[in-house]
C-alpha cells in the first residue's frame, strides 16, 4: 500500500510535464523556490501588466440556481491538495495565487462589483470525491486550481461528478487526458492530449545541431509520463532531422543508485537526452552522468526551472536547457505581469511561494473574471456558467497581462510561443531567444510557424457531456 501510494505521489509528475509546475524531491510537482519582490514595481490595481484590471465596481448578479444567490457575492471553489498527508502542501502554489489574486481583486470592488467568496476544496490526492461534492452544493465555478488526480472529478455519481452538477471550471492546469478533453471548462494555457507543440524542439535543434542528432528519452515507468513520451515522440517525428533511439524507463520511487541508468544512457550512444520526471530524479542522474563524464545536451520541460534540480551540485547541472511559455522570475524586473505576481502574492502571505503554478493560477483568475465582466456586458449584468466558458474561449491571444506567451484559450491547441533558459553556475539564465533580437516573435518569445503536431498515439478520451453546449 506504501509503495502504490508512493508511486501515486510521483506521478504528480506528468503535472509538472504538462503545465509547468514546479516540482519536489518527492515527486511533487508544486513545491517552489521563494522568490521575493523586487519592490520596484510600476504596476497598478488599475492593470495587471499589460491588461486592463478585469476587477472594478459594478452591478452584476449570478444566475440564480447557479451555486449560492448570496447578494453582491460570487462563490468560486478552488481546487487543490494542499492538507494531503502523503505530501502535505501539495498545489499550495495555486492555493497561494488565488487568495492573492481575490485579495487583489476586491480591493478593486470585485468582478462587476461581486465580491470573490473563496471555497476550499482541499481534495488531499485522496479526497477528491468529497470536494467535488462540496463544489457541487456550494460553487457557482471552479477556478484557478486543480486536483492532481483530476480524472476522479467525473465519479458518475450525483451530487459530486462534475458534469451531473453541471459546473464550470477556468483551472490552473490539467493532468489526466480525462480532464484536459473535457467539456465545460476553458483553460488559459490549453494542455491537449493530441497535440504537442514543436518549437523548442526546433530551437534546442537550431543550438545543438550536433548533440540533437541521436536523443533518447528517460522516462519513469508510470502511464502518465508515458503520455508525455508518446507526445514527445510525436513531436519529435514532426521536426524531423532528430534520431530517437529506444527509450529509457526508471522506476519512479525507490531507485537509489542511478549509475546503472547513466550506464545505459552513455552505451545507448546519445547525444542529447530528453528526460521526463521530477527535478530531484534528474538531479540524481545527472550526478552520475557527470560522474562518467558524459558531454551530451539535456532538454526538459517546464517543471525542471526549479532550484531543487541544483540539489546535487551545480556542476552535475550546468548547461541544462528548460524550455518555459513564462518568462522567468529573474527577469520580474523587466516584465510588469510577472513582478505584479510576485507583489500580489508578497502583499497577500510574505511566506507564500512563487511558482510557475502559481502564475498558471493567475492566469485563470484573470481569464475567468475577464469572461464574467464580458458576460455581464453581454447578458444585462446576469453571469451564468455556459457563459463563461463561452466567453473564456474568445480570448484567443490570451497572455494574461504578459504573464505567458500568448494561447488561443480554452482550444485544442498549445501555445506556439516559448523560450528557452539554461542552468549555469546554479543559476538559470535565458538561453534563446535574445529578448528585442530577430527571434523575438513577441515579449521574449519565439513562436515559430506551425509550432504544433498531432500526436498519433492512443492516449484516450476526455469525459464529455453530449447535452452541454461547451
Amino acid at each position: 500500500m506504501k509503495r502504490s501510494l508512493a508511486v501515486l505521489v510521483c506521478a504528480m509528475a506528468l503535472v509538472a510535464s504538462a503545465c509547468g509546475a514546479k516540482g519536489d524531491d518527492s515527486g511533487a510537482a508544486a513545491s517552489s523556490t521563494t522568490v521575493a519582490s523586487s519592490g520596484s514595481s510600476q504596476t497598478s490595481a488599475a492593470k495587471f501588466g499589460d491588461l486592463d484590471s478585469p476587477c472594478g465596481p459594478g452591478k452584476a448578479t449570478v444566475k440564480s440556481g447557479e451555486g449560492p444567490s448570496t447578494p453582491g457575492q460570487i462563490t468560486l471553489g478552488i481546487a487543490n491538495d494542499r492538507s494531503s498527508t502523503i505530501r502535505p502542501g501539495l498545489n499550495k502554489e495555486v492555493w497561494d495565487a488565488s487568495n492573492a489574486f481575490i485579495k487583489w481583486c476586491n480591493e478593486q470592488g470585485g468582478i462587476e462589483g461581486l465580491k470573490i467568496n473563496p471555497v476550499d476544496l482541499d481534495g488531499q490526492l485522496l479526497q477528491v470525491q468529497s470536494a467535488m461534492t462540496k463544489a457541487c452544493n456550494g460553487v457557482f465555478a471552479m477556478v484557478g486550481g486543480a486536483f492532481v488526480q483530476d480524472d476522479q472529478e467525473f465519479s458518475g455519481q450525483d451530487g459530486s461528478d462534475f458534469h451531473k452538477c453541471k459546473l464550470v471550471d477556468v483551472p490552473a492546469f490539467a493532468v489526466s487526458v480525462k480532464k484536459s478533453e473535457s467539456n465545460g471548462q476553458v483553460q488559459p494555457l490549453p494542455n491537449p492530449a493530441y497535440s504537442k507543440s514543436t518549437g523548442w524542439i526546433e530551437d534546442f535543434q537550431k543550438l545543438y545541431p550536433e548533440e540533437s542528432k541521436k536523443n533518447v528519452v528517460v522516462y519513469g515507468e508510470l502511464p502518465s509520463l508515458q503520455v508525455v513520451k508518446a507526445q514527445y515522440d510525436s513531436a519529435v517525428q514532426a521536426v524531423g532531422g532528430i534520431e530517437q533511439l529506444p527509450a529509457i524507463s526508471y522506476p519512479v520511487a525507490g531507485l537509489t543508485d542511478w549509475g546503472p541508468l547513466a550506464d545505459r544512457v552513455i552505451s545507448s550512444g546519445a547525444t542529447s537526452l530528453y528526460y521526463v520526471g521530477e527535478p530531484a530524479n534528474l538531479a540524481n542522474l545527472m550526478a552520475s552522468l557527470s560522474q562518467k563524464n558524459w558531454k551530451g545536451k539535456v532538454l526538459n520541460e517546464t517543471n525542471i526551472y526549479d532550484d531543487k534540480v541544483f540539489g546535487k551540485g551545480a556542476d552535475a547541472v550546468d548547461g541544462i536547457v528548460v524550455r518555459l511559455p513564462f518568462t522567468p522570475f529573474e527577469e520580474a524586473k523587466d516584465n510588469p505581469a510577472t513582478q505584479q505576481y510576485l507583489d500580489n502574492l508578497k502583499a497577500s502571505d510574505p511566506s507564500a511561494k512563487a511558482a510557475s503554478l502559481g502564475m498558471q493560477s493567475t492566469s485563470a483568475w484573470l481569464l475567468f473574471a475577464s469572461a464574467a465582466k464580458k458576460c455581464a456586458a453581454d447578458n444585462g449584468g446576469v453571469i451564468d456558467r455556459e457563459c463563461i466558458v463561452k466567453a473564456g474561449k474568445t480570448f484567443t491571444d490570451w497572455t494574461a497581462g504578459g504573464l505567458h506567451a500568448p494561447s488561443d484559450a480554452g482550444s485544442k491547441n498549445p501555445t506556439k510561443c516559448s523560450l528557452l533558459v539554461v542552468a549555469k553556475g546554479g543559476k538559470w539564465v535565458r538561453l534563446y531567444p535574445k529578448v528585442g533580437g530577430t527571434d523575438d516573435d513577441q515579449d521574449g518569445f519565439h513562436c515559430p510557424e506551425p509550432g504544433v503536431a498531432k500526436v498519433t498515439a492512443d492516449l484516450g478520451q476526455g469525459a464529455i457531456d453530449p447535452t452541454r453546449p461547451s
